[in-house]
């Protein structure tokens, strides 16, 4: 992205959607395997807030602290990348 960018201003030229789309599906992996007790956990609260009308967004913000152990601790480095520079850029 060449035009720079203020997020507490606006999210444009962010393309935050897809950003997040990326994060959820380097987590699918997790998901799957279920690599932790957290996730279906996480996964019943993602509905939940989706019924609400929350995005994935906000979901991901909601759990930040817990999602950045739960992949440190499984050395996930590429998915915990990801995740922090969508807080970076959008949260």
């Amino acid at each position: 992205m060449s035009e720079d960018f203020d997020r507490y201003v606006s999210f444009r030229n962010v393309e935050w959607e897809g950003k997040t789309a990326e994060v959820f599906d380097l987590l699918q992996t997790h998901f799957d395997k279920n690599t932790s007790p957290f996730w279906e956990y996480f996964l019943k609260q993602r509905g939940i807030a989706h019924a609400q009308g929350l995005d994935d967004l906000r979901v991901l913000h909601n759990f930040l602290p817990t999602l950045k152990d739960i992949l440190e601790d499984l050395d996930d480095v590429g998915t915990l990348n990801k995740l922090e520079e969508l807080e970076d850029r959008c949260m």
